[in-house]
C-alpha cells in the first residue's frame, strides 16, 4: 500500500504487564478511508493495543506515527486531539440524559456568541450529526428509551462531534440483532465515504470477512501478518489467529422420544409466568440432551431462566427437578438440585472482581474442599488448574485478579466455576459471546462432552450458527412467548428467524 495513503502506522509496540507479554515488537499500518480489522484470540493483545491508540495506557517501547508525525505516547485528551476515538462494547452514555446531552457531554464547545452553546444549537448540530449517519433519532429522546442499535449510533455520533479521523469500534456488534448489525454496516460504509478511518475488532469473523478491507492478525501479543479480505477466507484467518487446526464440533443427531412420556425428563416447567417478560412458558429438558432456546434480543429468555434459577420470583407455574416438585426461592437452593447457570452479563453476576482466579473459580465447591477446619490448597489448585488447561484460560498464574484477564478469559472463569460442582442441568447465556473461535471449538466439544455424559445442556444463543451446529431441540421464544419448537434435523436459519420475527402466524 503507497505510503500517501496511511494514516496510522505503528512501530515495533512493546508492553508487558509483570510476566506477561501483551504486545511484543507490533507493527503495522491502518490506510485512510479503510475499514481494519484487528482479530486475535483472547489474550491475543487487541484490548491492550487500543488502549494504548486511546492513550489509556503508555507503551514500554516503540512509538508510532500519526500523518506523517511521530508520537512515542499520548493521554486520553491529546488522542482525541489528535483525531483517535473509541466507541467501546460497553457503551459509555449517561442514561438518564438525552441524545443531543450525550452527544456534546464532553464537547460543547462555543457559539457565536462566545459562551456555551445553547439548547437549540445543540438540537440542531445532534440532528445534522445523526442524519448524516442516516438515522432519524430525536435529539431530545432520552437515551434510556432508546434500543442498544440506536444508542450505539448515539456513541458514533458522540465521536463524530470531536472531529475525528479514526475511529476505532470494540466489538461493536456484541449486544445486536442481525437487523442492528446490518444498519450498524451501512453506518460504516457512510463514514468511510467520508474518509474517516475505522479499526474494527471482532470475533465474529463472518461480520469480518463482510465489512473489512484489510485483516491484522494478532496472536500471544505477537504480530502475525496483514491480508487483503477479499483474497483470503475465514479459514485463512483462522489459521493466522491460533496456529493450529480448529476442528469444529457438530452435535450428532438423534431422533427424539415422544416427550410427552417423561423418559429421561430431568427438568419440567409449565404453566410458567412473570409478566412482562415472558408467559404461559412450557417445557422439558432431558438428560444427556442439548436444548437451545432462541429468539432476538428482548424475547424474554435471559428474565425466563434468571427467574427459573432463583434470582426473581415467578407470578405462577410449576417446576419439578428429577421428577420432583420445588420451588425454587434463591440461586443456592438451584444449585443444590443440580442446576448450574451462567448469566448473560458476566460482570455484575458472575465475577467477583475483588478475588483471584483461584477464588473465582472454586468458590462454589469450597465446601467440599474443608478438612479439619482447614481448606485442603492442593486439591483447590488442582482443581483450579484442570480448568485453566480444559477450557484454554490465559494468564501468568490462578493467583493473578480474576480482573486482569480479558472478558472471555473472565467468562470462562466463570464456567470452570459452574463446571467445578459437577451439575447436572446446565444453563448458559450466551456460552461464547466474546470468545475467540478457538475457544468456541473446545466449549462446544466441552458441551457436547458433558451432554454424553448425561448432563441436560440449556444454551440460551442468538448466534445462529451455534444453535444449528450443537443443538438437538431448538425451542424459539417472541415477546415472552414460545412460538415454536424445531428438531435440529429440520432447522435452519431461516425457519428460526422466521418464528423469531414472525411468530406461529408466519
Amino acid at each position: 500500500m503507497e505510503n500517501n495513503n496511511i494514516i496510522l502506522r505503528l512501530n515495533n509496540i512493546n508492553k508487558r504487564f509483570g510476566g506477561t507479554i501483551a504486545l511484543k515488537d507490533v507493527s503495522l499500518e491502518i490506510a485512510k478511508a479503510e475499514c481494519h480489522a484487528i482479530v486475535g484470540e483472547n489474550g491475543a493483545g487487541k484490548t491492550t493495543l487500543l488502549n494504548i491508540l486511546n492513550g489509556a495506557i503508555i507503551p514500554d517501547s516503540g512509538y508510532f506515527e500519526f500523518e506523517g508525525v511521530r508520537y512515542d505516547r499520548l493521554d486520553p485528551k491529546s488522542s482525541i486531539l489528535l483525531g483517535f476515538n473509541i466507541i467501546h462494547q460497553e457503551l459509555a452514555l449517561v442514561e438518564t440524559l438525552s441524545v443531543m446531552e450525550n452527544i456534546f457531554l464532553s464537547n460543547l464547545g462555543k457559539g457565536n456568541s462566545g459562551f456555551v452553546k445553547n439548547k437549540k444549537q445543540i438540537f440542531n448540530d445532534s440532528r445534522e450529526l445523526l442524519k448524516s449517519l442516516g438515522s432519524d433519532i430525536d435529539p431530545s429522546e432520552i437515551v434510556e428509551n432508546l434500543s442498544t442499535s440506536k444508542k450505539q449510533i448515539v456513541e458514533i455520533a458522540k465521536a463524530l462531534s470531536s472531529n475525528p479521523k479514526l475511529l476505532i469500534m470494540d466489538e461493536p456488534t456484541a449486544a445486536l440483532t442481525q437487523a442492528e448489525t446490518e444498519k450498524l454496516f451501512e453506518v460504516i460504509n457512510i463514514l468511510k465515504k467520508r474518509g474517516i478511518s475505522i479499526i474494527f475488532v471482532s470475533h465474529r469473523l463472518n461480520e469480518v470477512m463482510r465489512i473489512s478491507d484489510r485483516v491484522s492478525v494478532l496472536r500471544d501479543g505477537y504480530y502475525i501478518g496483514t491480508v487483503v479480505t477479499k483474497e483470503v477466507n475465514v479459514n485463512d484467518i483462522i489459521g493466522m489467529m491460533v496456529g493450529r487446526k480448529i476442528e469444529l464440533y457438530q452435535r450428532a443427531r438423534t431422533d427424539q422420544t415422544d416427550l410427552n412420556n417423561g423418559k429421561d425428563v430431568v427438568l419440567e416447567v409449565s404453566n410458567f409466568t412473570k409478566k412482562p417478560y415472558f408467559e404461559n412458558i412450557n417445557f422439558v429438558a432431558r438428560k444427556g440432551e442439548i436444548l437451545t432456546f432462541s429468539g432476538l434480543v428482548g424475547s424474554g429468555r435471559t428474565e425466563l431462566f434468571e427467574t427459573l434459577f432463583g434470582f426473581t420470583e415467578p407470578d405462577s407455574g410449576n417446576i419439578k427437578v428429577f421428577g420432583k416438585p420445588f420451588k425454587i426461592n434463591s440461586p443456592k437452593q438451584a444449585m443444590f438440585l443440580g442446576i448450574g447457570l451462567l448469566p448473560e452479563d458476566r460482570k455484575i453476576k458472575g465475577i467477583i472482581s475483588t478475588m483471584s482466579v483461584r477464588e473465582n473459580a472454586s468458590i462454589a465447591v469450597l465446601s467440599k474442599l474443608f478438612k479439619s477446619g482447614i481448606i485442603r490448597r492442593k486439591k483447590e489448585n488442582d482443581i483450579v488448574n484442570k480448568y485453566v488447561e480444559l477450557l484454554r484460560i490465559k494468564l501468568a498464574s490462578i493467583e493473578d485478579p480474576v480482573t486482569s484477564l480479558s472478558g472471555g478469559n473472565q467468562q470462562k472463569v466463570m464456567l470452570a466455576r459452574l463446571l467445578s460442582t459437577e451439575v447436572k442441568i446446565l444453563i448458559i447465556d450466551e456460552p461464547t459471546q466474546g470468545i475467540d473461535v478457538g475457544a468456541k471449538s473446545e466449549i462446544h466439544k466441552l458441551l457436547i462432552d458433558l451432554a454424553s455424559k448425561g448432563v441436560a445442556i440449556i444454551i440460551i444463543s442468538s448466534d445462529l450458527p451455534e444453535v444449528l451446529s450443537i443443538s438437538e431441540r431448538i425451542i424459539v421464544m417472541r415477546s415472552g412467548s414460545i412460538v415454536g419448537e424445531l428438531k435440529a434435523s429440520e432447522a435452519t436459519e431461516q425457519k428460526i428467524m422466521e418464528l423469531a420475527t414472525i411468530g406461529l402466524a408466519g
